[in-house]
Order: C-alpha cells, then structure tokens, then sequence
C-alpha cells in the first residue's frame, strides 16, 4: 500500500516532517507519496525568502538554527565570518539548501511534489490518507486603508511623507530599516546618516506605548549553574510564577517580580538600559522565562495547566531582537525620525506590523476544524487523520516556533504515528526484514521447553532436510549430472541432521576428530564422509583410514604425512585446489593446480586419488565455473598420469534466502548505506556500519542456481567426463530447520535512556563470522500484549558493555515485558553453533529436535 499525504505549507515545519517521514519510510519500508502545497518557493514560507533585505535579521544564533541537513554555521562553513543572528535571506538560502537535501535523500519508496497552490477548503484534501497543517502564522486581518508590511508596495510612501506603523515587534524593526536602510542611508557609528529617501516621521504606535526589548544575552557557565535548581522545581510541580521570580532575582542579584514586565512607556530609555545592563529586573525575567521555557513548554503543553497572560507578559522580554537592532532603533530615534506611540498618531501613511495572534485564525483551514485554541494530541492529531503543528494550537501547545526543533517533540511523533498505523503490526527489526517461515516453527511449546532446558533452547526439525537435498540432486538429475551431498557438519553439531543426511544416501563433511567420531558412531559409511579440516593430527587421519573416509588433503606435505600413516592401507583423497589468485581471492586453503599435475604425474603408494576438492568464498556462480575449470583441466591431467578421479568437490556456498521481500532487503541496504554516509540517524548499536553481512536475500538459489551452473561449458565438462559433482551445504542444507527460544530477563534503561531489553541468552549463540543475524525476532508474549510501543536493543548475559544479541534496534509495537519469550527462526546454519561460547561458566544452549511422534525431545549430541 502506498501511503498518500498532504501537507499544507512548505515552511521550516513541513521540512521538518518530511525529513521525519524520510526516517520512516526507511526504517517502517513505507511506500509513501506526499503532495506539499504552498504557492510560495518551498522550505522558505512566509518570512525566510532568499530576496529579502539583508538587513531583516532572525532573533535566534545562527547556530540555534538546525535541520536534517546539520547546522545553519556548518552550512556557512569553516572560515565564514559568523554573525550571531544572520539575516532572514541567509537563512532562506540554508532552508533551500535543506529542502534539495531532504529531496537527495528520499527513499526509493517515497516521493515528495511540491503543488504551487493555496488550499482554502478541507475538502479539497479529501482523497488523501493523511493531512497536516503546517501553515505557521494564520494570516492577518488588514485593517481598511493599511498597507501590508511584505505584500503591501512601500515604495508609494514618498521622502518626507509621515508614516504610522500599527505595532512595536519584531515586525516593526523589519518595516523601519525597510523605509531606512532600504532608501539608501547608512549607520556609521551607531549614528544614522540619512540618504533623503526617508519619510519625515515614523511613528509606531501600540496599545500599551511601549515597544519589544532587546534580547538578553547568553547565560554565562555561573548563571547557567544558577538555574540548574530552577529547572528541577519546574519538573517537580512548583508553582510557575514563583520560580520565575526566584530565578530571575538570582540572575539580577535583587528582587525581581512579575511587576517588572510591565511595559516601559520610554521606549528610548529602556532600550537604552537594557543594552548598557540586560540583567535589570525586566531582562532578568526575560531571560528567565527563556531559559527555563523548555521545562515550561513539557509540562503545561497539552492542556496540563492554564499560564493565562504569562506568556504574552515575558515574550516581548525573552524573543526580542539583538541588540545591533535596537541600537539602530536608537540611533533612528536620536535624529528624531522614529518615536513610539500609545495611540495612533495623524499621518499619511500606515502600515500593518501586526501579526495574527496565535490560535485559529477567521477564515483558515484550522477554522474549520473547531474555534478557539486548536487542542490535540501529542502527535498533533485534531481528528483521525487530520493533524496541526502550526501555531493554531497555541497556547494549549507551547513552543511551536517556526526554526525550534527542541520544544517538544509534535512533528517526530506525527510521523511515527504514521509508521505505527502503516507500518508493520508484527515485532520488526529496524528497519523490518521479515523471515521466511516454516509451517512447522508454530508447534513447539516454547515455554514449555524453555522451562525444561533453560533459556536458550535451540529448536530443530531435520525434515525439511529431505526437501533441500531434493532439490539440488533435482537441478542435477536436469543437467545429467550425478549431484552428491555432503552436510557440512561444522554448521550445526547436532545428530538428528547427521540422521536426515545419512537416511537420504548422502553424506556428511567434517571438520575436526570428534565431528568425524561422531558421524562414523551415527552409522554414516566411510565412503560417504568427507574430511576437510584445515588442520589433521595423525589421530585425525587414522581415524579416517581406518574407515575409510576421503581426506581433502591441503597440501603436498599433508599428503606426504598421510601416506606415511597408511602402512599396506589405502588412503582416499581429494587434492585441494587453490585457484588462480589473479581470478580469484588469494586463498589459504589448496594447493595451486600446476602444483598438484606435478606431485601427482606418477601413482602413489597407498593413496587412491577418489576426486578433486576446492574451498571457495561466496556464492558466485562466475567464481565457481573458474575453479570448476581448473578442476577439470587437472582431471584430465590426473587421468593421463594414471589416476581416476571420480568428482569434483566445490565444498560449500550454495546460496539461500532467509527473506521472500526483496523489497525490504533493498530498502535496508539502502538505510544502512544513508546512515554510514550521515543521511540518515544510526539504527544500529553505536552506529555499527553493518557492512560484513550474509546477503539475507538473494537469488537465484539452491537449484536454480545450481541449474545456472551446470548449464555453464564447464558444468557440462562435468557430463563429459563421466564426474559425479559433489557439494558441500550447510546454512542451505538446514534451511527451514531451527529456532532459538530466549526468555526476556529484564526490561530497562542504559545510563543515558537508551532502551534495553535483555535476554537470557548470550550473543554467541545467535552469531556467525558476519556482523549481524538480519532476520526480524518473533515475540511471543507470556500474556496479553497490551503494553506501550518500544524501540529496543536486545542485550545478553556477558559483563561486557557491547553483549549485543542483535546490533539493530528492535521495535516491539506493543512493548514486552519479562517472562515473554523472543525467537529467532531459521536459525540452525550456523547460527546456533559456529562461535558459541560457554564464558561466565553459563552452560551452553540444550538443543531438541523434533521426533517421529511429532514432539520434541533432547538431540543425541547433549544427552
């Protein structure tokens, strides 16, 4: 299903979605289309346009202004000149840059088209899954004969004419150095020097007569220690107010209460003071509120408590401009051009600088969703697929604030609502890559074994053994060739697959004494095991000559060694070949061809030369033709020197695939691709790049792709020289043929927050020589599921800080808790055995498998 989605506004906000629904769509593998519509250039809205005056400038540090794309300073770059709040057009051309950004790093699965049009109506969006409002500032009433500060055309207002402005903020600054600084005159040492483009008088005029204060400066490290108990009591449930005062008294070094906002009728005076000492009672406040406004925001946000005026008392005292604006102010009112007013002065001229007032707005698309104060929850949603993260929910949500991104986390949890509702239902790796199952793999009692034979228990069932030999023996049967099957036992210790193999008229390939023991006491005929160890004691290799195994010898000196030991016996082998480097991977397995034709250009005491051996990495059809012909070019020199060789042996490697979804292992590469590059947030523990990984999809695999090579000249060269091809599976060969059950310990946090939840298990008992078992966990609940979503990493029993069962993170939709049961399918390759380790004296994992009766009883190897 494809998610479709609108998204009204393509300002700072909707950027902040999208890239949010990046994440998503990645890490839920959503497919998602979404339409923005705004009539202006995107990412930009209303205030940041690129061709604005240089001379309008934000209110916040440049290096408070943040995005997907990093920091507004590092999008600047190393050397810059830094000005600590750039102008408005500066920021604009980083928002652009960001809004590429986000598009150069869509998934393939999500696609983003910005719509120039305004929407008037709801209804309009009515064919979409989902909508968002991310309008920003509702539009303004223009009171009649006004003009507008940005759309309104200024340049009616002739030199010399008297000009009122309707409001004493942030705006207010923008239009004054439009009509100022826009016309051509200049501050030079915070004196103006007129062009003669000016009006003669500006005159702002509010309600109160006062103006917005000049910003306060920074919290120094003392101050900033200061108010750490501040912050505490604000968590704790003190009463707003009073801690704002205490706070703001510490910062003033004297009492301060809230009487202090109120607003100074000399502007010009305070303006001054307040750049000469922005710790007076009034900035006190303001930075107070400031600082401790996070705090605020978290705990009264949605509806939790009604701060009624306080708000619009501190704001002007905290958000104000920098003071490079006010000193222009200064200056400007110091040649008598600007003055502010308590009521609306005669004049020529007036412009509308202010701004509509935070909730819903006459006329907007919120109205027509309620009145009043938009209220939502915490993922933004007015109704079931409707949300609003613009200013309209002011103030039952505090801190919607067009560039902030740490006020509160609205826009991230709108997106992962979405991930809930689309996304998966099911426990899921992030992101998801759904295993394989077998029909088999919903019998067993998992609490019931668990309580047994402890946590973990490896769960095994040899009949889809059966199955997989079939095929391949199938694939050959095709291509007229012999295909023989040798379980590469190293892949999982326990008998019943030896019994699987054995019983289907195949044999076994083995890698140390007691692999080989083993298999000869199950009642696996010599002439049917493999020995192909890297390293063979003289016990070793007497073992096999007495039973008469084949021994891949690895090198000339190994076959001198072993025919010292045959003593009137005769010793079977198969030479190891090590490829040609320069076509493939150098390798410490074999012997080159040209050396075996020369060790063997005359008959061996002793040793009977039964086939070919060779030890390759990978899957690659290509690689194994090139060792196939090497094989056969030394077959036929073997046979003209005497010998008869009877199969060609390319050991193991025959692909699988634990995952049916191609779609969701593109889309993981994919992920782990943009998290490596910095595009996209780690999804693995400490960022781990994942990048040593069996691919979990592939194909083709097991007799399609044996079909693919024996239809190669040098699969047929196998049919005409009469050779058997022998293989060696392992991961293949046990496809479908195991899980492991581990019980949930605990449930908890790391220091820093981090989610954990641990198992009874350690993390060798779920690993191999890659980096990661990259199929999605089962969760199987000891009661109702009814718990809070959670992202997780499972941990295990070692005292090591990185005891990691999984390096990707876990998401349980409906939590987990101690006592539930985790299983990981398809787990018997490898998976249980390679590199298990009983550390800590925690015995080693019980393995059971499935029986004749149809339950499950304790394998052979642990009884």
């Amino acid at each position: 299903m494809t998610v479709t989605i609108a998204i009204v506004g393509a300002g700072p906000r909707a950027l902040w979605a999208l890239e949010e629904l990046t994440v998503m769509s990645r890490e839920r593998n959503l497919a998602l289309d979404v339409t923005v519509f705004d009539p202006r250039d995107p990412a930009v809205g209303s205030a940041y346009a690129t061709d604005q005056p240089t001379h309008r400038l934000v209110n916040v540090t440049s290096s408070a202004i943040r995005t997907g794309a990093g920091t507004l300073d590092d999008y600047r770059g190393e050397g810059a000149e830094l000005d600590p709040f750039p102008p408005r057009a500066l920021v604009g051309e980083f928002l652009t840059h960001s809004w590429r950004e986000m598009l150069r790093k869509l998934p393939e699965q999500m696609t983003v088209t910005h719509e120039r049009r305004r929407i008037t109506d709801l209804a309009e969006l009515s064919g979409f899954n989902e909508i968002l409002l991310a309008t920003g500032h509702q539009q303004a009433e223009l009171p009649e004969g006004m003009l507008d500060v940005y759309d309104g055309d200024l340049s009616v207002i002739a030199p010399g004419e008297s000009v009122a402005i309707r409001g004493a903020a942030l705006t207010f600054i923008d239009v004054v150095l439009a009509l100022t600084l826009g016309r051509g005159g200049r501050f030079v040492d915070q004196t103006y020097v007129p062009s003669g483009e000016e009006p003669g008088s500006i005159t702002a005029y509010t309600r109160t007569g006062a103006a917005i204060q000049v910003k306060p400066s920074p919290l120094t490290d003392e101050e900033r220690a200061q108010l750490e108990p501040f912050r505490e009591q604000i968590r704790g449930g003190a009463e707003i107010r009073e801690v704002l005062c205490a706070a703001s008294s510490a910062l003033a070094g004297q009492p301060v209460t809230l009487a202090d906002a109120e607003p100074d009728t000399d502007v010009a005076g305070g303006w001054r003071a307040s750049i000469a000492e922005d710790r007076r009672p009034p900035q006190a406040l303001g930075l107070a509120w400031r600082e401790l406004y996070p705090q605020i925001v978290e705990r009264v946000s949605f509806g939790r408590e009604d701060l009624d005026e306080l708000p619009r008392l501190l704001e002007p005292l905290a958000f104000g401009p920098p003071p490079a604006q006010i000193r222009r102010m200064l200056a400007l009112h110091d040649t008598g051009i600007l003055r502010v007013a308590g009521e609306r002065p005669e004049a020529q001229h007036t412009i509308n600088a202010v701004l509509a007032p935070a909730g819903i707005g006459p006329g907007s698309l919120e109205a027509q969703l309620g009145e009043g104060a938009l209220q939502t929850d915490e993922a933004g949603m007015v109704s079931d697929n409707i949300a609003s993260v613009g200013r309209a929910s002011e103030p039952y949500i505090l801190g919607h604030d067009t560039l902030s991104r740490t006020m509160h986390g609205v826009i991230p949890a709108w997106a992962r609502r979405i991930g809930a509702v689309y996304g998966p239902k099911q426990v899921h790796g992030v992101p998801p890559l759904t295993g394989r199952l077998e029909s088999w793999m919903s019998e067993p009692d998992a609490r019931g074994l668990i309580d047994t034979y402890s946590s973990p228990v490896n769960v095994l069932n040899s009949a889809p053994v059966t199955r997989n030999i079939d095929e391949l023996v199938a694939a050959g049967e095709r291509a007229g060739v012999d295909v023989r099957i040798h379980f590469a036992r190293k892949a999982n210790k326990a008998l019943t697959f030896v019994d699987a193999v054995n019983a289907a008229g195949h044999g076994v390939d083995v890698a140390s004494y007691r692999e080989l023991s083993q298999v000869i006491d199950t009642g696996v005929p010599g002439e049917r095991i493999i020995v192909s160890a890297a390293i063979k004691t003289d016990e070793f290799l007497e073992l096999a000559l007495a039973h008469g195994a084949t021994v891949s010898v690895d090198s000339v000196g190994e076959l001198e060694r072993l025919q010292a030991l045959t003593r009137g016996r005769q010793a079977l082998i198969a030479p190891r070949i090590a490829p040609d480097p320069a076509k493939l991977p150098p390798t410490r397995f074999g012997e080159r061809s040209a050396v075996w034709a020369e060790a063997l250009n005359h008959a061996w005491e002793g040793i009977t030369v039964r086939g070919l051996h060779a030890h390759l990495h990978g899957y690659a059809v290509a690689d194994r033709r090139t060792a196939l012909g090497e094989a056969l070019w030394l077959v036929d020199k073997l046979r003209q020197a005497g010998h008869a060789p009877e199969f060609v042996d390319l050991g193991g490697g025959v692909p699988m695939s634990y995952l049916d979804n191609a779609g969701q292992w593109e889309n993981f590469q994919e992920t782990r691709r943009a998290m490596v590059a910095g595009d996209h947030p780690p999804f693995t523990w400490k960022a781990h790049p994942l990048d040593t990984v069996y691919p979990f999809h592939q194909a083709p695999v097991r007799g399609d792709w044996l079909a693919e090579l024996l239809a190669s000249d040098e699969g047929q060269g196998l049919k005409e020289r009469g050779l058997r091809l022998h293989l060696e599976p392992g991961r293949s060969l046990l496809d479908g043929c195991g899980i492991i059950y581990a019980e949930v310990a605990f449930v908890k946090k790391r220091s820093d927050g981090l989610p954990l939840v641990g198992l009874a298990m350690n993390r060798t008992q779920l690993r191999t020589t890659s980096d990661d078992y990259l199929v999605d966990p089962l969760h199987l609940p000891a009661g109702p599921a009814e718990g809070e979503e959670l992202e997780a990493y499972l941990v295990g029993a070692y005292c090591i800080e990185d005891e990691l069962i999984m390096r990707r993170r876990i998401r349980f939709p409906n939590g987990v808790k101690v006592g539930d049961i985790v299983a990981f399918p398809n787990t018997a390759g490898y998976f249980m055995h390679i590199l298990e380790s009983a550390s800590h004296q925690i015995p080693l994992a019980l393995n059971v498998a499935r029986n004749a009766d149809g339950g499950f009883e304790l394998d052979r190897i642990d009884s």
